[in-house]
This record gives structure tokens, sequence and C-alpha cells, in this order.
């Protein structure tokens, strides 16, 4: 990873696109306080929140697909400006705002941000063209995101948000704002376009059967971090211990970005369906026995362990795009890949709850948790097939 920093241009280009997503760890956090703290309604906190995820997940391959088309320029400056703008408008509404008012403005935040990370992979096949350096880049990736979704909290919502919930949302603006046009300022994101023409289709990337495929593996990937989510605090409460969560859910991303270092050294596969089938495999089995689980202590490990199995598996999915999506949409790939893992986020956590109250957290545990299992199975019968192109990485 060393080595991908050294490569002309991109640590600032770096981090000015890690300054872009920092406000990603802490700003649907930030939504439900701050809802909270106007009507107090923690239910109104998650329907604007909700209604921010909801908007960027359905705008970002919309957005990803005009970079594309056009480049990434005009999208990063327009869309920076206007979402940061939402968020600073959402921050300062004058009086007690409608919840109407505010999931408006929050929608519009999600909906106009530009998808900077996707922009940042499109780029790494033309900075590292050497496979191995470029999957030290994906690895480079992972760290990052760990790191985001680790400072974003403390530094925004712990820091800034104890002082003021106005400044930390203001903290995000300027953060999304001048991490953009940053990124956006410099020569290789100005002069980069894909290198390929994308047919016209009304499926984009969607419609090469490698990038579905990859989609619905993350779908049954994102089961287990939405049981984590629901069931970590669901476990620790009956003993009076839920104000470790946090603490437990620290350890589980220590374990991810522990092993985005380790998997920069073990370089790129020769045969990345297997090598992802082996990780996906390690993702089910270590996340279903979270519900071996009898205390915090216990409890901590296994998180621990489940966390060391995310960074590899997402880096090796993420590498495959490269050989997977259609000529020229790239960029998009990347944002379907990441909505398919937020549906299962967003599934699991309600799969999990209904389970962790009907039945026990363990039960959650165990079933969603061994969604990595099916994902395995599926890469496995698609290796032949869709994800065959991907053997040539």
């Amino acid at each position: 990873m060393g080595d991908v920093l050294r490569l002309p241009g991109v640590r600032s280009l770096f981090a000015a696109n890690c300054l872009g997503r920092l406000p990603m760890g802490a700003l649907g956090l930030l939504l439900i306080l701050q809802t909270h703290e106007v009507t107090g309604s923690f239910a109104s906190g998650g329907l604007v929140a909700a209604s921010y995820t909801i908007a960027l997940g359905v705008s970002n391959p919309a957005l990803a697909r005009w970079v594309d088309r056009s480049g990434q320029t005009v999208v990063l400056r327009c869309g920076a400006v206007v979402s940061s703008a939402a968020m600073a408008g959402y921050a300062l509404l004058p009086g007690h705002p409608s919840v109407p008012v505010l999931m408006a403005c929050a929608a519009l935040a999600g909906a106009a941000q530009p998808p900077v990370g996707a922009c940042m992979r499109s780029l790494w096949p033309q900075l590292a063209p050497d496979p191995d350096l470029r999957h030290a880049a994906y690895a480079l990736e992972g760290v990052a995101m760990e790191a985001i979704y680790i400072a974003g909290p403390v530094l925004i919502v712990g820091a800034i948000g104890a002082w003021s919930l106005t400044a930390a949302l203001l903290a995000c603006s300027a953060a999304v704002l001048t991490g953009d046009l940053a990124f956006s300022l410099h020569p290789a994101s100005r002069g980069w376009r894909s290198p390929g023409t994308a047919e016209r289709h009304f499926a984009g990337a969607l419609r090469a059967p490698g990038v579905q495929v990859l989609v619905v593996v993350l779908a049954f990937c994102g089961l287990a971090v939405g049981a984590v989510e629901v069931c970590v605090p669901a476990t620790l409460e009956p003993d009076g211990q839920e104000r470790l969560t946090g603490l437990m859910l620290g350890l589980w991303g220590l374990g991810s970005l522990l092993a985005s270092v380790g998997v920069a050294r073990a370089g790129a596969a020769a045969d990345p369906p297997r090598r992802l089938t082996g990780l996906l495999a390690a993702w089910g089995v270590a996340h279903a026995a979270l519900a071996l689980a009898v205390g915090p202590l216990s409890l901590g490990g296994l998180l621990l362990l489940a966390g060391a199995a995310i960074s590899p598996t997402l880096v090796y999915a993420n590498a495959m795009l490269d050989h997977l999506a259609p000529e020229g949409t790239l960029t998009e790939a990347f944002t379907w890949t990441t909505a398919g893992l937020t549906a299962g986020v967003a599934i699991g956590a309600a799969i999990a709850g209904a389970l962790a109250e009907g039945a026990s957290p363990q039960l959650a545990f165990a079933l969603l948790g061994a969604g990595g299992l099916l994902a395995a199975a599926l890469v496995r019968a698609a290796a032949g097939g869709p994800l065959r192109a991907a053997v040539a990485v």
C-alpha cells in the first residue's frame, strides 16, 4: 500500500477522496439525533435517516452512469454543491420544521451526493496498471473505509456533535463540498474518460451476468451485517451490558481493518472466483459462529474474527469488476455492488429484529450469518460461466 501511495499524484487524490467520504460514517446517526432534538421522536429520526439512505442508493448508479458517459468533473462538482447545500439547509432550518420537510432535505442530500468512492475505484486501473499494485490499491480502499466508519462517528458525532449537532452537520456539509471539489480538480479525475464507450442499454452495468452475480453475492453478505447491527445490542441487553455495543462493533471493524492490511500483502489472485468462494465461506462460518457467544468477552473475540472476513471479501469482489463490467460501465458497476450490500443490510436488519424479538438473537446470528455460505455456493456455481472472465485478473 505504501507503493500505491508513492505513485505520482495519488496521495493528494486519495486524501480528497477520503475527506469527501468522511461523513458516510456519521451522517445517518446525526440525522437521527438532530431530528429527535427537533421533534422529540426517534421514529421520525429513523424516517429521515432512511430518506437519505434510500435516495443515496437509488441515485448513485444513475450518477455513476453519467460519469461513465461524460467524465467525472460535472457530476462531482454539481453534486457536491447541491448535496452540501442540502445538508447545510437541514442543519439551519429555522423553528420546528415538520418531518416531511426534514425528510425532503435529507433525501436531496442523498440523491445529489456524488459517487466519489466509485470514481476513485474507476481510476485505479489507470493509476496502478500492474495487477498486484492495483490489488494493493483496493486493499488500501478497504483500510480507508474502515477508518472512515470508525473516525466519522468519533470525530464528527462524538467530538463536534457533543458540542453542537448543527455544527456537526455543517462539518459534514463542508467535508463533502471540499473533498469532492478537490477530487474533481485533480488532473487524474479531470482527464479521466471511460476506456470504452458504453452501449446504450437501460440495464447499464447490470446487463453483464457477472455483475448481477456479484450484486446478489454481496446482498447475501449484507444479511450478516444487518444481523450484527441488531443482534449485538440484543445479546448484551439481558445482562445490562448494552453500553458495550459500541466497543463490540469497534472490534468487528478492527478485525476488518487489520485484514485489509494483511490482504494487501497476499497479492492478486490467479483464480479470483476460487479465492472469493473461500473468503465467502469464511464470512458465513465466522458470522454464524456469533451465535455461540456466551458473554461480552467471547462475543468480542468472535466479532474480531468475523470482521477479518469482511475487507478481503470486498477487495477481491471489487477487483473482479475490472473484468466483468461491460465496456464503459465500470463506475456504475461499483455502485451496484454497493447497492446490493446495502439492500442486504436493510433486509438482514429487519429479519434479525423479528427473530431476536420472536425467538432469540442467537437464531438470527446463525441463520443470517450463514448468508455468506449461500454466496459462496453461488460464486462456485457461476465460476465457469458468468464469472469466468474474472480469471483473467
